[in-house]
């Protein structure tokens, strides 16, 4: 988000009417971390190195309405023993919520989001026993001339996509000791992926036919090519049922507990192997508050990593990192107007 459209959303926040008790308006800046050394955490899938989240949050509510908006960047960093050894993803989020306070304890809200990732090129690509592309491993070069992979330069592939969310939900707020809230959410999310390569146009046989270890070019070109982002966009329908805890204690030190659980339904999309219908993640967590300003200290659990919470992560590239539990530490600062 460009500075000027920040500085607008900014005045536009803090010009509206604020009203209080009940009501109010926040800043939130919340920064999630995960590293492959950090033993205390999940066992990572294999080619995962690092992550960094970082989410900046405005919210005003007068009245009955409550306008949230959010913007969040995502960088997951991997290294991997094929090629492309090294890889990442960068992606940004704009999210919207508009919630209207039936009264004190329930709320229904609509929730929208955008969601895309950088494009990624990559110079080799590796299929099977081959290596194609301009790096120095590379045992196969291949070269088009198609105008249309100019954009590519001495890239062999470049891959891009996005995410849109849009979506309903109830939550519940209670006055007792073992539980502050509750929820339940409808979400639709729409996914395109789009992806470049010269390696699809490749029709001579004599290159098709090559074989290294007893396998073809051709084949080992068909299999990766089917692993990649699927071109025909696709959609899950996601059913979100969560929970919050906050036992409060002495000297404004709280106990926080969140339990969010994902159950999502495919329609459209072609899986390469066997994908996640539902995902669990557990946070826990310490708060500190001091007049208007709260603290939180917290780490996040997954059980099918980050399925249903981050959809541009997931597609047929990488739904093999699916199936194995995730964790992150987060650290969540607020201030309350």
């Amino acid at each position: 988000m460009s500075s000027k459209k920040l500085f607008i959303l900014m005045l536009i926040i803090f010009c509206s009417p604020i009203s209080y008790g009940d009501a109010y308006s926040y800043i939130k800046f919340n920064h999630k971390l995960m590293d492959e050394e950090w033993n205390f955490l999940p066992e990572v899938p294999s080619s995962f190195k690092n992550n960094s989240y970082k989410e900046l949050e405005f919210s005003n509510k007068y009245q009955n309405i409550q306008t949230t908006y959010k913007n969040s960047k995502l960088n997951l960093e991997l290294e991997r023993n094929s090629e492309p050894k090294e890889a990442k993803l960068d992606a940004d989020k704009q999210e919207f919520l508009l919630s209207y306070y039936l009264n004190d304890k329930n709320i229904l809200y609509l929730r929208a989001s955008n969601q895309d990732s950088e494009t990624q090129k990559f110079n080799c690509y590796q299929f099977s026993n081959y290596i194609i592309g301009s790096c120095n491993s590379a045992n196969l070069q291949i070269n088009s001339t198609n105008e249309k992979y100019e954009i590519l330069g001495n890239n062999i592939i470049s891959i891009s996509g996005s995410t849109k969310t849009n979506g309903f939900g109830y939550q519940r707020n209670y006055d007792l000791f073992w539980i502050q809230a509750s929820y339940v959410e409808f979400l639709n999310t729409n996914y395109s992926y789009k992806w470049l390569s010269p390696l699809e146009d490749i029709k001579s046989p004599i290159l098709l036919n090559i074989v290294i270890d007893n396998i073809k070019l051709g084949d080992a070109i068909s299999d990766a090519l089917m692993r990649l982002p699927q071109r025909n966009d696709w959609k899950t329908n996601q059913l979100n049922i969560g929970f919050k805890q906050k036992f409060y204690s002495i000297y404004n030190f709280n106990l926080i507990a969140e339990y969010d659980f994902v159950y999502i339904e495919f329609k459209n999309y072609i899986p390469y192997k066997e994908i996640p219908e539902f995902n669990f993640r557990f946070r826990a967590g310490i708060e500190f508050k001091l007049g208007y300003m709260s603290l939180l200290m917290y780490g996040d659990l997954y059980k099918n990593n980050l399925v249903g919470f981050e959809p541009i992560t997931f597609n047929q590239r990488t739904e093999h990192y699916f199936d194995q539990s995730y964790g992150e530490l987060g650290l969540s600062l607020q201030f309350t107007f």
